[in-house]
């Protein structure tokens, strides 16, 4: 009896440590592509960012008129003990260029990872702003957020931060059938703020560093999106229409939003929009600006305008990022700006050389 409790004793142990050795890393390692469905595709990289849990599949072309379903062959590597049922018969399908794909991988002790693969070729998703999903502010009352979800959007807007006022600076809007991105500079007595100027860009917006820093928007905006290729210019349909005072704000305390500010009226000078898209090659130490295409407008005619910018490239390294930003107020991160400034966005394109 003495001996079948050591047995007993000693397999439970062994149970015990093999239960604590199971890994709980859900990790994609490495993926490779052996087949695409069309000889058109030119495979360029393919990016796994980890700690955003994306994969990010470059292909050298423009998608928006080619033939889909783009179905595409896989070899995919797991994390020791991982395991997925994501891939039929090692196959994945998009029916569009905008389409994410989801994927579940298991791990050794159980541990779920989802993670998101992205198509990532020569526009930007969602550039004609068609895509919103219905997101849950700070106050709990829902608004629309650019993007199908927040993890698929490469989109990000300022108005999570506002929420709690129920200030939302960026919102879409139908006119004649035509979706547009609305995005506009607010100053109201229900904000302990100066101005609060809309924004929508490519990248996320940081909630825990726009509580921890409240007085500088930078802080709260991670600005840019994988993406490898080097377009000449971009183009860009817009109205603007600027409003009719022009403020400048000053915070009492620099550190405390809720200390007070004060508003100077800058007389003889108008609002301008803020339209710009930079190019980066970054590392784990550096970031080195490549090109650089700006627009800074006034007030534009009734109509949409439809304008060309061209890239102006500084650097030969290849880019690794692109960050495109739109503001309803050039200096609305310096709290300057004027009530009611209104940018229209109805499509961006990136252009190239043929």
């Amino acid at each position: 009896m003495k001996k079948l409790l050591i047995l007993l004793s000693f397999i439970s142990v062994l149970m015990s440590c093999s239960d604590e050795d199971e890994s709980g890393n859900a990790e994609i390692i490495d993926m490779s592509i052996t087949a695409m469905s069309s000889s058109d595709l030119l495979l360029e990289d393919i990016s796994i960012e980890s700690e955003n849990s994306k994969i990010l599949i470059f292909l050298n072309n423009d998608l928006r008129d080619h033939a889909f379903p783009i179905s595409l062959t896989t070899d995919v590597k797991l994390s020791s003990g991982a395991k997925t049922s994501s891939f039929l018969n090692s196959e994945i399908s998009f029916n569009e260029a905008d389409q994410v794909i989801s994927v579940d991988v298991e791990a050794e002790d159980g541990t779920l990872k989802t993670w998101s693969i992205f198509l990532i070729h020569h526009q930007i998703q969602n550039s004609s702003f068609e895509d919103w999903y219905t997101n849950v502010g700070m106050n709990g009352v829902d608004y629309t957020e650019i993007g199908n979800s927040a993890v698929e959007s490469i989109w990000a807007t300022a108005n999570m931060g506002t929420s709690m006022y129920s200030v939302y600076g960026t919102k879409p809007l139908i006119v004649d059938s035509e979706k547009y991105v609305k995005i506009e500079t607010f100053k109201s007595s229900s904000i302990p703020i100066p101005i609060a100027a809309g924004t929508l860009f490519i990248g996320r917006f940081d909630l825990a560093g726009a509580i921890s820093n409240p007085t500088n928007p930078k802080k709260a905006t991670k600005f840019g999106s994988s993406f490898i290729f080097s377009p000449k210019s971009f183009k860009v349909k817009y109205n603007y229409q600027a409003g009719d005072t022009l403020i400048q704000g000053e915070f009492n305390n620099p550190t405390n939003i809720f200390g007070g500010f004060t508003t100077e009226i800058i007389e003889g000078e108008e609002d301008k929009c803020a339209i710009y898209a930079i190019l980066e090659s970054r590392t784990e130490d550096t970031n080195t600006e490549v090109a650089r295409a700006e627009l800074y407008s006034e007030t534009t005619s009734d109509n949409i305008n439809e304008v060309i910018v061209d890239f102006n490239y500084t650097s030969t390294l290849q880019p690794t990022h692109i960050s495109v930003v739109f503001s309803s107020s050039i200096d609305g991160d310096l709290w300057k700006g004027a009530a009611g400034s209104t940018l229209l966005i109805e499509e961006f394109e990136l252009l190239y050389d043929l």
